[in-house]
């Protein structure tokens, strides 16, 4: 496995987790957001 193919797999790896968490950010807000409330507030 040559250095591109590394860093290949590591940009794979790297938004793959990203678009997961942005992804579980959104889920865990949806319901303020869907009824107005714009998220939670602390």
């Amino acid at each position: 496995m040559n250095r591109w193919d590394l860093l290949t797999w590591i940009s794979i790896v790297v938004l793959g987790v990203g678009s997961v968490a942005i992804f579980a950010f959104f889920l865990r807000d949806v319901g303020g957001i869907l009824k107005g409330g714009g998220g939670k507030k602390d």
